[in-house]
């Protein structure tokens, strides 16, 4: 939830909680149980997992359901709170048009998300996320409605606040007020109907509660605490395992895990700035979102495990990262393996550069990419590229499969940041065609070096780097970019585009290339070898399909012989397995004399002529 409250929960590991239960039917008091002491031993343990998204430092998970899937808020280029859903790895973002914000704070396993969006007036609307489609839900009458939660089969809850800005809950299209309430926030409701919240009684205390299926509410309560400022109760799963965040005056905002029988514990991501957690699956999975002092904030999953998973991916470790480029190993092994696309998020990273030490090349992954990318691997050196300096948390183990590669980087810090010694060209191929496998070649034609990739998926990324850091690209650079099919034939015209200082800032030029295999107009090229004996090959390209001769003539203008080659579709006849070949024969079969002649192409709709030499 999202409210100004002042609510506090004391901050010391030996708690005593008070249930107190109401008739939630007749708002009649019952007796109230004997306080329940929680007990000091606790048995559960916990792994860290950042989120992240490459591109996107704002990164605010507040909601996740049992497929693994997240939704929550990210920040649009011009600022302005969204909604996302993270589907398979997958980011799309969903704004109400004109409106100040729009944010999600619910997720279902049928892949509904639900939240609110705040107009120009300052006014709250509910909104449901489905079918890809935002659709409105205002509670009946109510000036302002917030969703906080959404049960499997759409049922929504939350908050409604009236022009006095008096809040209070609901559950669906019911009312919902915990009894001599004078503010009820409502923030979850779980599977089997039990909801939780928070409310200020009439003295101005504020309280966690849980409302149970049954109708009764049991009272979270914290006594001996002055002063509070706020506490949150966000989430409960199937088991009765609550999420709680609190702040008390003077100190940080704090995430809370509460099991049955046990005593609250505090779940900070290790080096974080804050940790908020707002959400637990079925399986106890806890989802939130953490800041970094570099301002940056991730989502982030804490997974119960057992204590020796736990000690053994307990070390932490911080790196630095200068803007530009770097060069690093990554310290620890995280709980989920780690890869390029990983790697980027973590750092904030425009490119990831790898050394393919087997082939002695470089390789690069991009946001872009359709795929993960390669793995990052201990004892391995990685080159990144950064916008701004960043900090980065790595949490985990010690690597046991450390890659001990000699022709490998190695870590190295305070590079020199005036040069810009590796880079990236990639892009996508628009078009229908499947281009697997295809290869470019890129050619800085001011220094006439060459790096190339192949495609998979339409995409991309042709890398280099220089590790002695002497530059490999400047502002003004022409890069000329050629494709060849699987067959190593020809594929399309050159592409040439200009370096900019945005190119370089990033280490990264991206492109999209349009009319692959289809040639800008149809062309007779020049044949090779040139001058030939006894054979040549004569190039050409076709914008237009159809039937094509090759006719060849002597200096006089007579006819030596006619190449029939025949209905050609539209496409690059470059190499020697496409282009037309000569065996410098005349009509008759006879070898013809040395000497200059001439060849002319001719289609329906296009004629040529060109000029050859044969020597003897």
């Amino acid at each position: 939830m999202n409210h100004k409250i002042k609510v506090i929960l004391p901050l010391f590991l030996c708690l005593i909680i008070c249930f107190t239960s109401h008739n939630a039917a007749h708002g009649v008091e019952q007796p109230i149980p004997v306080p329940v002491l929680i007990s000091e031993t606790y048995t559960e343990y916990y792994i860290y997992e950042t989120i992240n998204v490459p591109g996107v430092d704002f990164l605010e998970v507040t909601s996740s359901n049992d497929h693994g899937h997240y939704a929550g808020n990210t920040k649009n280029k011009d600022g302005k709170l969204v909604g996302f859903t993270l589907i398979d790895g997958k980011l799309t973002t969903y704004y109400v048009p004109d409106s100040l914000q729009t944010t999600f704070y619910g997720l279902n396993n049928a892949g509904q998300a639900a939240g609110f969006y705040i107009d120009q007036d300052d006014i709250s609307h509910g909104i449901i996320l489905q079918d890809g489609a935002l659709i409105e839900w205002n509670f009946p009458d109510a000036l302002n409605t917030q969703i906080f939660g959404i049960t499997e089969d759409g049922q929504v809850v939350g908050d409604i606040i009236d022009a006095n800005e008096v809040v209070n809950g609901f559950v669906g299209e019911m009312h919902f007020d915990v009894p001599d309430a004078t503010t009820t926030f409502v923030d979850h409701i779980n599977a089997s109907g039990a909801i939780v919240g928070s409310y200020i009684d009439a003295d101005e205390i504020y309280h966690g509660f849980i409302k149970y299926p049954d109708g009764s509410i049991a009272d979270i309560d914290v006594p001996r605490v002055s002063n509070p400022e706020y506490l949150f109760v966000n989430a409960i799963n199937d088991a009765g395992v609550i999420i709680f965040r609190a702040k008390a005056v003077d100190d940080i905002e704090r995430s809370y895990v509460l099991h049955p029988n046990s005593q609250p514990l505090e779940l900070r991501y290790p080096g974080s700035v804050g940790t908020v957690l707002r959400d637990i699956d079925i399986y106890g999975n806890i989802t939130g979102y953490y800041d970094m002092p570099d301002g940056r904030r991730h989502g982030c999953v804490v997974r119960p495990t057992s204590k020796e998973d736990a000690e053994r991916f307990s070390n932490v470790f911080h790196t630095e990262l200068t803007k530009g480029l770097n060069m690093f190993s990554i310290p620890l092994e995280s709980t989920q393996p780690m890869t390029a696309r990983s790697l980027a998020g973590l750092a904030g990273a425009t490119v990831v550069i790898a050394l393919d030490a087997e082939n002695q090349r470089f390789i690069g992954w991009t946001s872009n990419a359709p795929n993960d990318g390669f793995s990052i691997e201990g004892g391995q050196g990685y080159i990144v590229n950064v916008p701004q300096p960043r900090s980065i948390i790595h949490v985990g183990a010690h690597w046991t499969n450390k890659i001990t590669v000699a022709a490998a980087p190695n870590p190295i810090q305070n590079l020199p940041q005036q040069e810009t010694w590796a880079f990236v060209v990639s892009g996508q191929l628009v078009g229908t065609q499947n281009y697997s496998d295809y290869r470019i070649t890129v050619r800085n034609l001011r220094t006439n070096t060459v790096m190339s990739a192949q495609v998979q998926n339409n995409y991309f990324a042709a890398a280099t780097a220089d590790l002695n850091y002497q530059s490999v690209v400047q502002v003004g650079d022409i890069l000329e970019l050629n494709f060849t099919d699987t067959h190593g034939s020809i594929a399309s015209e050159k592409f040439r585009f200009e370096v900019t200082p945005a190119n370089l800032t990033n280490a990264l030029l991206t492109v999209n290339l349009d009319g692959i295999g289809k040639p800008k107009g149809s062309r007779l090229l020049q044949n090779y070898p040139n001058p030939f004996n006894p054979e040549t090959w004569i190039p050409y390209q076709l914008s237009v399909s159809g039937p094509v001769s090759i006719s060849i003539y002597d200096v006089s203008g007579g006819l030596v012989r006619t190449l029939s080659i025949g209905f050609q579709s539209e496409g690059f006849y470059h190499n020697r397995g496409r282009a037309a070949y000569w065996d410098g024969r005349n009509i008759l079969g006879e070898r013809v004399a040395s000497g200059v002649y001439f060849y002319r192409l001719d289609t329906p709709s296009f004629q040529q002529t060109r000029q050859l030499v044969i020597i003897k």
